[in-house]
């Protein structure tokens, strides 16, 4: 017997997994990864259960080399995504901006106030300015 997975269903299999996403300079979008491997680019990505990481030398790197690195990641529960390119994304209409910079931060900072931050509830990123919301 042969097993047809529909498109809608391959897109569904990630989620509830906890996943990696880093913005792509090269892309310019998100980039989710799963066991090791990049599974999608989206535009939108919806996590829970967040954890904020840095990789220090990575960000040591980027320092010395003056020159931009994959080293700094949100991590969490796949809640929801829309895959790029999505065309209605839309910022939150509330909720804590959260932003890293690495020659200003060692870790990921609440915008507002520079004070890290590294867990969250949920966090929604968007594709714009601003790119990621801690929504709880």
């Amino acid at each position: 017997m042969k097993i047809i997975i529909s498109e809608s269903q391959f897109d569904n299999i990630f989620l509830g997994n906890r996943v990696m996403v880093y913005y792509n300079l090269h892309k310019h979008t998100f980039s989710i990864s799963h066991s090791g491997k990049v599974i999608m680019h989206a535009d939108f990505v919806k996590l829970s259960d967040v954890e904020f990481r840095v990789r220090h030398g990575g960000r040591e790197k980027v320092r010395d080399e003056k020159r931009k690195n994959v080293h700094a990641f949100v991590i969490g529960k796949l809640e929801d995504y829309c895959e790029f390119p999505c065309d209605n994304v839309v910022p939150p209409n509330k909720g804590i901006i959260v932003s890293y910079d690495p020659y200003k931060n060692e870790s990921f900072v609440i915008k507002k106030t520079q004070e890290p931050v590294f867990s969250a509830e949920i966090v929604e990123m968007v594709n714009l300015k601003n790119k990621i919301y801690i929504i709880k």
